[in-house]
Formats: structure tokens, sequence, C-alpha cells
């Protein structure tokens, strides 16, 4: 089974979903993984910024400083197919 897979079914976890995978099979992967501990890390820390700026509201503002937090200066800069803006 490869990472993608795993990572998914801790995406799904992290969502209060099911895995689809035994949660012992999912936690020995993730303890012999670096990558995917790495991995769970960061969705765990950026599922932590995302709720603690939930109750500012999804303002320009405040996606401003999720995404300046995670390293980028602007929507829409990084990777190409990174976050879009919408207007509202």
């Amino acid at each position: 089974m490869r990472c993608a897979q795993f990572r998914i079914a801790l995406s799904a976890r992290l969502d209060g979903e099911p895995s689809g995978l035994p949660e012992v099979r999912l936690d020995k992967h993730v303890a012999r993984c670096a990558g995917c501990r790495d991995w769970l890390a960061r969705a765990e820390q950026l599922r932590g910024r995302v709720r603690a700026g939930a109750a500012d509201g999804p303002s320009p503002e405040w996606s401003a400083r999720l995404l300046a937090g995670l390293g980028q200066d602007r929507p829409g800069e990084g990777a190409p197919d990174g976050p879009q803006t919408v207007e509202r």
C-alpha cells in the first residue's frame, strides 16, 4: 500500500470520518514512516490553525493570516495549483 492511501485514511480520521483502514494498521504505518509522520503533524497543525481562525470567520484578513502562516504571502501564490480567491 502506498503512502498516499495512508494519508487519505489519516485525513479522514482527522475529519472524524471512518478511515477505511484498521486503526492499528494506520498507527503502525505512521510509526514506521517518517514521511507520513511529518505529513500528519503538518495536517494537525493546519487543522488547529483553521479551527482557531474559524472564530474570526473566513474574512480576507483571516485568509491572509492563514496563508502567511503557511509560508505564502497572498492567495494564488506558491504552487501553480495553489488556493484560488473567490470574490464575495
